[in-house]
């Protein structure tokens, strides 16, 4: 049963990987008021307030994820180290935090979808080599 549940799990990450990937082309922060950003994708004072009430809505849904994700594993880690192993008690917390480790992956997505929409294709393609560059440019 517990291989079972591992494979499972192992699917559903596999399926969420394109997800997680596609979180990680936004450059972290506020980055629409840096005017290397900001100037080059001529984004509006509008788009300023729009991309700045996203990120505080999604900067707090995800601390309450993270911080419900590390009780979950707190939790979890509880369960296994008991004396007295209960494997069914055991999945059922490993597959709750799963869980919300995926919504903690789809509400990243999320996020993501909705800078793509605010800033359409062509910027949104054009945000993305930006930030390629931008990270090069950091690390120099």
């Amino acid at each position: 049963m517990l291989n079972k549940s591992l494979a499972i799990l192992a699917v559903i990450v596999l399926l969420l990987s394109p997800a997680i990937c596609r979180a990680k082309e936004i450059p972290p922060g506020r980055w629409w008021h840096l005017p290397y950003f900001a100037d080059q994708l001529n984004i509006t004072d509008k788009e300023k307030d729009e991309l700045d009430k996203l990120f505080d809505f999604n900067r707090n849904r995800l601390a309450e994820l993270k911080t419900q994700m590390e009780e979950e594993k707190s939790e979890l880690l509880k369960a296994v180290d008991q004396e007295h192993l209960n494997e069914t008690s055991a999945i059922t917390k490993m597959t709750k935090l799963e869980n919300t480790r995926t919504v903690l992956a789809a509400t990243r997505f999320s996020y993501s979808l909705e800078v793509r929409k605010l800033l359409g294709y062509e910027r949104y393609q054009r945000m993305k080599t930006l930030y390629i560059n931008w990270h090069g440019l950091q690390q120099q």
